[in-house]
């Protein structure tokens, strides 16, 4: 297998439109190189049904932590029977190769740039900017029918697996479109996030993430914070090839067997936003990822290293708990927990 020339554009649509039917194809699409003469790619895995249908692209990364959901496509593509499809599935294993491979959650060459932010990128910008155009280029030039964008939390968090999607003004994509495909993955929440100036949920450009853009397109797609970043189990990974299979099933690209049953119901949340803390010293919490916490009730304390306790943590209002540090160690203005601070019950049909 070698890497595709670099200037070679739109090769995953030149590959769905030219090869034949009933195929699976493997590859990596060149970036460019490394000081040592090794390349940067972008790996691929398109599987060409034998019946012309919808297209599903799965990313399994654009952090360079998230890794999870990347064992699962491979295994996922590993099984899929080109002769009992129809349509096609394209897996991107890694949009951030670079980071992939440092272990790091962005890309170190270029200031730590977030991949995620940096969509439609630019094709002469920093690798970060070059990797986000590519990928970007390809899959708008192929326009799939649904784009899943995978993440996982952070490890220094917990958290069940939950859905994010995105509206851009005037996008042609409605939230009632995308229900039946989150129910796949059982999501114990599924969070508007809101982009625009003074939203406060992240800091950073969100109009730039991968999701995002997609949608400004017309192209349906979403977040899934599924596992936990440097982290596949084999639970884990089961239940991302049941999603991923599910998913192709309700596409109509897999056979009606493939369904999955998936959480009828979920929680919508519209407001969410990290607990900072003001001091530093060891975080201690009993709560688990999905606990509600009541306005004024502690969600956990800080201890100095002499043993006292210098802070309870509170909320001035109901929170849900979307995810609940872990790593014990912090200083002023880490986040402690993740919190959905609005929500309602969603039906997913």
């Amino acid at each position: 297998m070698q890497p595709q020339p670099g200037n070679s554009r739109n090769l995953i649509k030149q590959i769905l439109d030219e090869s034949p039917r009933g195929m699976m194809h493997r590859g990596r699409i060149a970036l460019g190189s490394r000081a040592t003469g090794a390349d940067i790619a972008l790996s691929y895995i398109v599987v060409v049904g034998r019946e012309p249908g919808p297209t599903l692209w799965i990313n399994g990364q654009v952090h360079g932590t998230e890794v999870c959901a990347i064992v699962a496509g491979i295994e996922f593509c590993r099984r899929l029977d080109p002769s009992q499809m129809t349509g096609n599935v394209v897996f991107t294993a890694s949009g951030n190769p670079l980071a992939l491979e440092s272990r790091t959650w962005a890309t170190q060459q270029d200031f730590g740039q977030n991949l995620d932010t940096s969509f439609p990128g630019r094709p002469d910008g920093f690798i970060t900017e070059r990797m986000a155009h590519r990928l970007f280029s390809e899959i708008l030039a192929v326009r799939p029918d649904l784009l899943l964008s995978m993440h996982a939390q952070g490890t220094d968090f917990s958290s069940k697996i939950y859905g994010v999607y995105k509206l851009p003004p005037e996008s042609p994509v409605e939230p009632s479109d995308l229900y039946r495909f989150l129910r796949v993955f059982e999501p114990f929440a599924i969070c508007h996030m809101r982009v625009g100036p003074g939203a406060g949920e992240h800091p950073g450009h969100h109009a730039g993430a991968l999701d995002y853009q997609a949608m400004a397109h017309g192209i349906p797609a979403f977040m899934i914070e599924f596992g936990v970043a440097q982290r596949s189990t084999p639970d884990e990974v089961r239940f991302g090839i049941q999603c991923y299979s599910g998913i192709c099933a309700e596409l109509g690209i897999l056979a009606a067997e493939h369904r999955t049953t998936g959480s009828p119901q979920s929680r919508l949340v519209t407001s969410r936003g990290h607990c900072n803390v003001d001091v530093g010293g060891l975080w201690q919490s009993d709560l688990l990822p999905g606990a509600l916490v009541k306005a004024g009730d502690p969600i956990g304390t800080i201890t100095d290293f002499t043993g006292l306790t210098v802070d309870t943590v509170r909320m001035p209002m109901d929170v849900l708990l979307i995810a609940i540090r872990q790593d014990p160690v912090v200083h002023s203005g880490d986040s402690v927990a993740y919190l959905a601070k609005e929500w309602t019950s969603v039906d997913l049909g």
